[in-house]
C-alpha cells in the first residue's frame, strides 16, 4: 500500500509541473478580457492588446495536453532528463495521428466514433507521459553492440516509446469511445 501511494505522490508531483503553466494563461487571457470583454465575439474592430493577450493566454490552454505528456514523462522519469521529454512528445504525436478519425476510418473499414476527434485531450497526455516515463526509466542504460551502439542508452528511448505507445493504442482503439 506505501508503494502505491508513494507512487501517486510522484505522480502528482508531475502533474503538477504542466499545471504551473495555468495561472499566467489564466492572467494574461483575464487582462485580455478585461480591457476588451467582446475581444473574441467576432462583434466589431478587437482591441489588438487584448487580442494578443487573450491569444497567447490561450496558446498555453490549448495545448495543454502537450505539456502534460511532457511535464509527466519528465517528472516521472527516474532522473528528469530531457530525452524523457522528447520521448512524451513522441508518444503524444503518435496517439493523434493514430486516433486520428480519418485514420481510424481507413483502418476499420467504417466511419469513426465521435469520441477519435476528442483524442486531444489532457487525460491522452498524461497517458503518454506515463509511457515515456516508463520507457525512459526502463531502457535508458541499454547497450547495444557496437554496430547498433549510435541507438544505445537515451537514444533507445524515444525508439521504445514508439513501440509502446503503438502496443498501447491498440486497446485505445476498443476503450477510447467508451471512456471517452
Amino acid at each position: 500500500m506505501q508503494k502505491v501511494l508513494a507512487k501517486l505522490q510522484k505522480l502528482g508531483k508531475a502533474l503538477m509541473l504542466p499545471i504551473a503553466c495555468l495561472p499566467v494563461a489564466g492572467i494574461l487571457m483575464g487582462i485580455g478580457y478585461m480591457i476588451d470583454s467582446n475581444v473574441m465575439s467576432g462583434l466589431g474592430d478587437p482591441n489588438v492588446i487584448a487580442f494578443f493577450l487573450v491569444k497567447v493566454g490561450g496558446a498555453i490552454i490549448d495545448n495543454m495536453p502537450i505539456l502534460f505528456a511532457i511535464g509527466v514523462a519528465i517528472g516521472l522519469s527516474d532522473d528528469h532528463e530531457g530525452t524523457s521529454a522528447l520521448a512524451g512528445l513522441v508518444s503524444w504525436l503518435m496517439v493523434q495521428q493514430i486516433l486520428n478519425p480519418s485514420v481510424v476510418a481507413v483502418l476499420t473499414g467504417a466511419e469513426a466514433d465521435a469520441a477519435f476527434s476528442k483524442a486531444n485531450n489532457q487525460f491522452i497526455g498524461i497517458l503518454c507521459g506515463l509511457i515515456a516515463a516508463w520507457c525512459y526509466n526502463k531502457f535508458y542504460k541499454t547497450n547495444m553492440p557496437d554496430f547498433l551502439g549510435f541507438f544505445a542508452g537515451r537514444r533507445f528511448v524515444p525508439i521504445m516509446t514508439v513501440v509502446t505507445t503503438l502496443i498501447a493504442c491498440i486497446p485505445l482503439y476498443f476503450v477510447w469511445p467508451v471512456v471517452y
